[in-house]
């Protein structure tokens, strides 16, 4: 985790920007979105980078193109807001080198340098034998993990019996597009990990490297398909922060693109004899407005679908009710400048921990901060996947709750010196169980056989990041292109 150093006041002014380009298109934007008789007309439903993505591209193809995000700003979870005392990120801090649509669509924006950036520091973890270096999400290597404390010798040996598989998937799977590893999808990621290794070494890769990995996330290991997870460690691309900041490309696609915020849809009709889809929606005003264009992109995210979209497909349907988010619990204290730390300190830790109070914590850090960031001196504090549940269940405010673990971490805090707290508890990213990629295939696979007026995008059906949101809109976007000829 990091404490943002990649946010600079030149990115808040460009937020501003944006924003006040997106009101500006909301205001002039005609009650009749779209002209007659000027090529085929697209309401892309949701700001994110999947729906951006797709406008751009739909755009540039001929559609008359509209946006409608429910919220005030625009970018989804690449977004940067203004949060209590900090600016800074509010869901993804960074992207995975793997992403070729997304860096594609920043080069031609010409955002090149902007999105690519620095490796993102994955920091030590201390799993009670030692500090170790457990890698991202974005690599698996042998060599470094053989050097995990607590390993077994024996489990050491078997670590070769991975490079097969990984050699193979990393050949053959898109990790931005995981439809492409439907054939994996027969197993957990703990069922396969013991099942190539045996159970003693299977477990012990699971606990040392695995699980600390899916804790980023909030993914069982023996729950989540193996697929979610083994396209990244097969890789060799690391993690990165944007120099530009993670809002770069969607501030930048903002900017260009008619989006209108503030708008609500309440649900999409099924298709009338035409085969079209009348949106039902709230404007800025609240006042309720419909639209029937050729066609609909629903880019959501996954957990709407149910409420906005009538008479769905089986198959949609089928994965729409499956589609259900992990829980990531963060709380910071805010401190006077007095009590600022000296220097950076920081702790992380996997979930099997034997100390309880670090098996209760994913990570924590105290930083100086920097005021040309707008960061100031602060204690940050993210609760244990695991423990999420229990602290919803204890009907106490989250710094309440987290307050006996930081307090034995970082001794130092003293509720005397905060001056703020910014708690910014959120749905985190879809789960991945296995048989998900299996339904996210064939409601792609239905949704290619022929024109219509309702297609999905989203990382609902490619994959749990933005790179795969990304990927997922530029693909329908093709696909609405190709029915379209």
């Amino acid at each position: 985790m990091s404490n943002s150093k990649h946010t600079t006041n030149q990115q808040r002014r460009q937020v501003v920007k944006g924003i006040a380009a997106a009101t500006a298109v909301t205001a002039i934007m005609p009650q009749n979105l779209f002209a007659a008789g000027r090529g085929p007309t697209a309401v892309v439903i949701g700001a994110g980078i999947a729906g951006l993505s797709a406008a751009w591209d739909l755009r540039k193809a001929g559609f008359q193109v509209a946006i409608f995000e429910k919220e005030k700003f625009t970018g989804g979870r690449m977004v940067q807001l203004q949060m209590g005392s900090l600016y800074q990120f509010t869901h993804a801090s960074g992207v995975f080198g793997a992403n070729r649509e997304m860096f594609a669509l920043a080069e031609e924006l010409g955002l090149k340098n902007e999105i690519r950036g620095d490796a993102f520091p994955s920091g030590l973890y201390d799993n009670g034998h030692g500090l170790y270096d457990a890698g991202g999400l974005t690599d698996f290597d042998i060599e470094t993990t053989a050097k995990t404390p607590g390993l077994s010798l024996e489990t050491i040996r078997k670590l070769d019996l991975l490079k097969p598989d990984l050699e193979e998937i990393a050949a053959t799977v898109d990790p931005c597009l995981l439809e492409t590893g439907t054939a994996y999808d027969n197993e957990s990621l703990g069922e396969y990990f013991e099942r190539i290794l045996g159970k003693v070494a299977g477990r012990e890769v699971i606990k040392y490297r695995i699980e600390p990995a899916c804790a980023a996330w909030g993914w069982p290991p023996y729950e989540t398909s193996k697929i979610a997870l083994l396209p990244w460690l097969a890789r060799t691309e690391k993690f990165i922060q944007p120099s530009g900041g993670i809002g770069v490309l969607t501030r930048k696609l903002d900017s260009l693109l008619p989006v209108q915020n503030t708008t609500t849809v309440r649900y999409v009709t099924p298709a009338d004899a035409s085969g079209r889809h009348t949106i039902h929606y709230l404007n800025a005003n609240l006042e309720r407005r419909s639209v029937t264009p050729d066609v609909v992109v629903c880019a959501v995210e996954g957990k709407y679908l149910e409420r906005i979209v009538q008479d769905m497909s089986p198959k949609q349907a089928a994965l729409a009710s499956n589609c259900y988010f992990s829980k990531e619990a963060i709380v910071c204290w805010i401190l006077d400048g007095k009590h600022a730390p000296k220097e950076f300190a920081s702790g992380q830790y996997i979930p099997d921990h034997p100390d309880q109070i670090k098996a209760k914590t994913t990570y924590w850090f105290a930083t100086p901060g920097d005021p040309a960031l707008n960061h100031p001196p602060h204690v940050r504090y993210c609760l244990s996947r695991r423990h999420t549940p229990e602290w919803q269940q204890s009907d106490m405010a989250l710094e309440e709750y987290s307050w006996p673990m930081i307090k034995a971490l970082y001794p130092q805090i003293d509720k005397s010196h905060v001056v703020d707290i910014v708690d910014y508890t959120c749905d985190d990213l879809i789960y991945l169980p296995v048989g998900y990629v299996k339904q996210m295939a064939e409601v792609l696979q239905e949704q290619r056989k022929e024109r219509r007026g309702l297609y999905f995008a989203g990382e609902y059906v490619a994959g749990a990041h933005t790179g795969a949101a990304c990927a997922s809109g530029r693909s329908v976007a093709k696909v609405i292109k190709k029915h379209w000829a």
